[in-house]
């Protein structure tokens, strides 16, 4: 199920410089404008990517901290905690 953030601008020249910025984050927004409101409708590009990188750094981040040393590979849709060089 696909979830949108509806984020009210007071101008399009803003919407327009936002949707480029979330673009670069993977997200896609669409403008809305008309007499009751100016605003985006934020949703992600790829969910499942998106979820497949915060899972990663998730991952990543507790390896760092437990200083394990073991490295996260991405393989058929999901992720492999595996020694480095196997």
């Amino acid at each position: 199920m696909e979830a949108t953030v509806d984020v009210h601008v007071p101008r399009a020249s803003i919407g327009d410089e936002l949707r480029e910025r979330l673009a670069v984050l993977g997200m896609r927004a669409h403008l809305i404008e008309n007499e009751e409101r100016c605003a985006l409708e934020v949703s992600f590009e790829d969910v499942k990517e998106r979820l497949l990188a915060d899972v990663t750094h998730a991952i990543e981040t507790l390896l760092a901290e437990l200083e394990l040393p073991l490295v996260v590979q991405r393989a058929n849709g999901g992720c492999v905690v595996r020694p480095p060089g196997d």
